[in-house]
């Protein structure tokens, strides 16, 4: 959630995760986000392989609550 931030500061701190059809559904403070499991190894993984142009794109997918 920290690199999302940096994007989109109305993303808020990270509350929860659960995990449904291959895909991470993350509550914060102050909404949600979907991000694909595949995606979310990457980030695990090699960070530095997500582009800021993904990260951009993920940060507007942002739903605020």
């Amino acid at each position: 959630m920290l690199r999302f931030s940096y994007v989109n500061r109305q993303v808020g701190r990270y509350i929860s995760s659960t995990v449904e059809d291959g895909v991470c559904l993350i509550k914060t403070t102050s909404g949600k986000i979907a991000i694909g499991l595949d995606l979310l190894d990457v980030q695990y993984r090699n960070p530095s392989q997500i582009s800021p142009e993904q990260l951009r794109e993920l940060a507007t997918a942002f739903k605020a609550e």
